[in-house]
């Protein structure tokens, strides 16, 4: 053996060696571990439900929070009630394209928050586990944000279902937003609270007094307000008219410092096959057709303007952008992000 070799040989022995008690060490830290993980009762529990959720961006100089309302879960055989137009062998790839799991619709239910500086405002405000047992947590959500109830000015309706507007009160005698004024257009108030309209409404009596009930505790402190395109409902929140889900049914687009986001109700609830396929008339609108005008009107100027949006049945957490996909368009969210 050479001298080098023989060097070589002595000092990997003695590296080796000296690595046994490090070895030893770490397995008795190991087993230490695991014997201190049993003494104290094994692993910790599961922690169940999620708390409740919010997410916030800025849009200029306004600071827009999404809360997680809840979800609404359908059953396969209301598919074809919900898209008239679809068939079978349409929808099931669509569906596989969404990786959807759970049977029949799911979609889930939020509202949005918009600090302007001189307005806390709501646009929409969730539902009620009276209604949709898996909804109801948008009072719980906004208190997680740092915000409370008494805080909000204003609550902006986009239209008076009641996953939107049930979050307005739960009993029809309480209000749940004791400092806010109510904002909702003329033609949606009418719609929901004329008797002479009932027949018109496609969900039928449980839907109509839903909203009355909503609606009731603010009597004297609802502004309705004409459905008209660029109306300020407040400073920096604008109507963009979407009729056709229901006669006064609207989105908003909040704009600041030269930077905008839309803000919808439901011109979508199924974003991945309502986007392939938008003039897919929806059935449990009071106006298909008209429905179908506004989601192509809405969804091509967002593609064309690249603009940031958010719609209460959009996937959490609540912000996107919409692209062109062929004849139709895609949705592309935006990750949750700490800025």
């Amino acid at each position: 053996m050479t001298e080098i070799a023989r060097r070589g040989a002595l000092m990997a022995a003695a590296t080796a060696a000296a690595a046994l008690p490090l070895i030893g060490t770490a397995a008795a830290q190991t087993a230490s571990s695991g014997a201190g993980t049993a003494a104290t009762g094994g692993v910790p529990p599961q922690r169940g439900p999620n708390p409740p959720r919010f997410h916030r961006l800025k849009v200029g100089d306004v600071e827009v929070t999404t809360l997680l309302d809840g979800a609404m879960q359908g059953v396969n055989a209301g598919i074809p009630t919900f898209f008239p137009d679809s068939r079978p062998e349409e929808i099931v790839p669509l569906r596989e394209r969404a990786f959807a799991i759970e049977p029949g619709l799911h979609q889930p239910v939020g509202a949005y928050v918009l600090n302007t500086g001189r307005n806390l405002a709501m646009i929409d405000c969730g539902g009620h586990s009276s209604f949709i047992p898996t909804t109801g947590q948008t009072l719980d959500a906004l208190r997680a944000s740092g915000y409370t109830p008494e805080h909000v000015d204003t609550v902006i309706l986009t239209h008076i279902h009641p996953e939107h507007a049930l979050g307005l009160s739960y009993d029809g005698v309480t209000r749940n937003f004791p400092n806010a004024e109510i904002i909702v257009t003329q033609i949606d108030f009418q719609f929901w609270t004329d008797p002479a309209m009932e027949s018109r409404v496609p969900q039928g009596q449980r839907f109509i007094e839903a909203a009355r009930r909503a609606i009731r505790p603010y009597d004297g402190r609802i502004r309705t307000v004409e459905m008209r395109e660029g109306l300020e409902v407040i400073p920096g929140v604008f109507m963009v008219p979407a009729p056709g889900h229901t006669p006064g049914h609207v989105s908003f687009r909040v704009t600041s410092q030269n930077q905008s986001m839309l803000i919808w109700g439901d011109i979508a609830h199924q974003m991945v096959i309502q986007l392939a396929r938008p003039r897919w008339r929806v059935g449990v609108d009071v106006d298909p057709a008209m429905g179908v005008e506004s989601r192509v009107r809405t969804l091509t100027m967002l593609a064309e303007e690249r603009l940031l949006m958010g719609g209460v049945h959009v996937p959490w957490p609540g912000f996107g952008r919409v692209i062109r996909d062929g004849e139709g368009f895609l949705y592309v969210p935006r990750p949750a992000q700490f800025t």
